[in-house]
C-alpha cells in the first residue's frame, strides 16, 4: 500500500483526503498528545537541557525517556510520513486528468497541510 501511495498508482482524492488529510491529522494528535504529557514532567525546561544537565542513567525518571521517546518518534514518522504524502500527492495529481485545478489544488493544499502540521508540532 506505501508502495502504491508513493509512485501515485492511488486515486487523488484517496490519496488526498485518507492519507494525506487524516494520516497527517492522526501524526500531529499523537505528537501533541506525547508533548503535552511530557512538558508538566519537565517543569518548564527544554528536552536538551534536560538530557545534556539534568539527566542521569542510574537515578532517572523513567516516565520522562518512555514520553521522550514516543514524542520523537512522532516527529520521526511525521517528517517520513510527509515527505511520503507529498510525493504520493504529487504524482496522483499528476495522473488526475478530470480537472487541471484540482491538480493544482490538491498539490499546494498538501503543502499547506504540511507546513501547518510543522508549526503545530514545533
Amino acid at each position: 500500500m506505501l508502495k502504491k501511495l508513493m509512485s501515485g498508482e492511488l486515486s487523488l482524492s484517496s490519496t488526498f483526503w485518507k492519507f494525506g488529510v487524516l494520516g497527517l491529522a492522526l501524526i500531529v494528535f499523537a505528537a501533541r498528545l506525547f508533548g503535552g504529557l511530557l512538558a508538566p514532567k519537565l517543569n518548564g525546561i527544554s528536552l536538551w537541557l534536560y538530557y545534556t544537565k539534568y539527566f542521569h542513567p542510574l537515578n532517572m525518571n523513567t516516565g520522562i525517556v518512555v514520553l521522550t521517546v514516543c514524542y520523537l518518534a512522532c516527529l520521526a514518522a511525521f517528517v517520513w510520513y510527509s515527505m511520503i504524502i507529498i510525493s504520493g500527492t504529487w504524482r496522483s495529481a499528476a495522473e488526475y486528468d478530470k480537472s487541471v485545478w484540482l491538480r493544482y489544488i490538491a498539490r499546494l493544499m498538501i503543502i499547506l497541510l504540511v507546513f501547518i502540521g510543522y508549526n503545530i508540532i514545533f
